[in-house]
This record gives C-alpha cells, sequence and structure tokens, in this order.
C-alpha cells in the first residue's frame, strides 16, 4: 500500500511561494497547501479564496438558543416550578432575568465557538502526512513549502513536478499517505 498524500515542493523566498500558489490556483487545482515560517502577504487569499462563514452562523444560532434557554430556566423556576413574590414584583420579571440571561448566551457562544473552531479546523489532530517530508522540517524555519494533496481532482503526479520545476523549486518530494 503505497499511496501518496501529495507533491511537496521548497521554496526560498516568500515570492516564491506566493507565485506558486498564483500558477496552482491558474492551473485548475483546489487543494494545496502552503507552511511558511511566518506570513506571507496575500497567500491566503489565494489557497483559500472564499472561506467559507460557518463558525460565525454556528456561534449566533448558539447565541440565540442560549439566550432563550437562559431566559426560560430563569422563568420555569421563578414562575412556574416556585413563584416567590419577592418585593411585590410579577412571577415573570424580565428585567431581573436579563444579567443571567445574557451570562448563559456567552457561555453557550463561546463554547459553540470553541468546539466549532476545533471542528472546522480539523484539531486536534497530532499527526499529519506533511510531517514525513524532508523539506517541512525547515518550514518554521527558513523555507517555504507548498504542497499539492493527492485529492485534489486535477492531481497528477508528473504534472505537478513539472510545474514545480518550472517555478523552480528548490526540492521537490512526495509524501506518502
Amino acid at each position: 500500500m503505497n499511496e501518496l498524500f501529495g507533491i511537496v515542493a521548497e521554496f526560498a523566498t516568500p515570492q516564491a511561494v506566493r507565485t506558486a500558489a498564483e500558477d496552482l490556483r491558474r492551473a485548475g487545482f483546489r487543494v494545496f497547501e502552503a507552511y511558511t515560517p511566518y506570513p506571507v502577504e496575500g497567500l491566503d487569499r489565494i489557497i483559500h479564496p472564499a472561506p467559507k462563514p460557518v463558525l460565525p452562523l454556528v456561534m449566533f444560532a448558539a447565541a440565540v438558543i442560549g439566550a432563550g434557554w437562559g431566559y426560560w430556566i430563569q422563568f420555569w423556576d421563578e414562575a412556574l416550578n416556585y413563584p416567590l413574590n419577592v418585593g411585590g414584583r410579577p412571577f415573570n420579571s424580565w428585567p431581573a432575568f436579563m444579567v443571567g440571561t445574557f451570562e448563559f448566551m456567552l457561555l453557550v457562544t463561546v463554547a459553540a465557538g470553541f468546539f466549532g473552531m476545533l471542528a472546522t479546523s480539523g484539531l486536534p489532530r497530532l499527526y499529519h502526512p506533511i510531517f514525513e517530508a524532508n523539506a517541512f522540517a525547515r518550514a518554521s524555519s527558513d523555507r517555504f513549502v507548498i504542497c499539492v494533496e493527492a485529492i485534489d481532482s486535477r492531481f497528477d503526479a508528473a504534472a505537478v513536478r513539472a510545474l514545480f520545476k518550472r517555478l523552480g523549486a528548490d526540492r521537490i518530494e512526495e509524501v506518502p499517505a
């Protein structure tokens, strides 16, 4: 079972990796990633041109559910389960419930954001096939690495190697799955 995860190319400059990403995008590749020692301006927009706003929608839904749930807990306790007249206020005294409702809404929203971030980013992931690439060792210090994954519909190992060679990659290697 000698499956291929992808092809990795190493570049010496941030401009070279940005040019490689632009050429890959122009060639029709959609599943590739860059690993750099520091942020390269514009590279994220080339690799991921239109991020899908899933996490804000999840957090908004969690905020609405959390606020409703927080209010319901207080209403049920005060007006339905154990009605107690405190200071002559009505049992359903919404101003008294607002602080608790807001705090519970924040708790649920933050929890949904945290777990949603973990889910959308694929974390925790303790192993990734890219760690096996020799070029990846220097991606956190002084080299710029780009990997085209084999799951891309346009992936052809020979064509990707030829494209990286034309772009002037310092090192090109295959990454086993």
